[in-house]
């Protein structure tokens, strides 16, 4: 069980909830399943979301990338939901390793429960692979972490940074200053992979009233012109920014989503 205040609902947490997992406290369940009232495909959009970063990250590691900067990370789990089955998606290290062995990666979250947690999974495991607190509003101390830099990270080669899920809970203006500081500092032939909750008409803001009434971090309704303004300075991968549903899914992942109101958002840009 994780670390940590299990009277407040935590990110992570939630997350995990929603994914199947058992690292939650009850203050978490309360809190994912008033949200789940609001948005009843909230689980299977978190789902989503998931095997979108694992196909961005394969996709990445697939391209000669050899390090990975997961922020917003929560935790590094893949929860089996059946006795014997396969993970529907897999943890960011475990994407990246499946196809280059001795991959770079490193896990910041803002959430200290969530980062001790994150090293008691990574523990024994290699040196290459870290957990670390840090603020997605400050990029800058985040690629400075030393913690990182020892592992083996450097921004003078090329990255992929994911950004899944994280930037809606900063102000459109304030989710903008980031991409663009991190994409300035990233050496060219890297990724960054972005998703972001999106809702048509009112939805998307009536979605934040009731998340926020949630006594956890405030979330903000974008719209996708604001959502697109995040991949400035990179060229999106084929096939653009869509559902992440649909994003490079096979038949089987992307079926069955029909005509959508709500959705998470994806894509992956590259920069030249």
């Amino acid at each position: 069980m994780t670390p940590g205040d299990s009277g407040k609902p935590s990110i992570a947490r939630i997350y995990d909830y929603w994914l199947g997992g058992t690292d939650n406290f009850e203050a978490d369940r309360a809190a994912a399943e008033a949200i789940r009232a609001q948005r009843p495909d909230v689980a299977e959009q978190a789902l989503d979301n998931k095997r979108f970063q694992t196909r961005a990250v394969t996709y990445a590691a697939g391209q000669g990338v050899r390090q990975f900067l997961d922020i917003g990370a929560g935790l590094p789990t893949s929860p089996v939901r059946a006795a014997g089955g396969e993970p529907q998606w897999r943890a960011t290290h475990e994407a990246a390793r499946a196809v280059i062995p001795d991959a770079v990666v490193a896990y910041v979250d803002y959430d200290p429960a969530a980062v001790v947690h994150s090293r008691a999974l990574l523990a024994g495991g290699s040196p290459r692979v870290v957990a670390v607190g840090g603020d997605v509003r400050d990029p800058a101390a985040i690629l400075a972490d030393p913690a990182i830099a020892a592992a083996g990270f450097s921004v003078a080669q090329p990255a992929c940074v994911i950004l899944a899920c994280i930037l809606h809970f900063l102000d459109p203006p304030e989710a903008r200053a980031v991409t663009r500081d991190l994409v300035a500092a990233l050496a060219p032939g890297s990724y960054v992979a972005i998703s972001v909750g999106y809702a048509t008409g009112s939805g998307g803001a009536e979605f934040a009233q009731v998340y926020n009434a949630q006594d956890g971090p405030r979330i903000y309704a974008q719209t996708w012109e604001q959502i697109s303004a995040l991949f400035a300075g990179l060229e999106l991968v084929p096939p653009g920014l869509v559902d992440s549903a649909t994003w490079r899914a096979d038949g089987t992942q992307a079926a069955g989503r029909g005509e959508q109101t709500s959705m998470i958002v994806a894509g992956l840009g590259r920069k030249n």
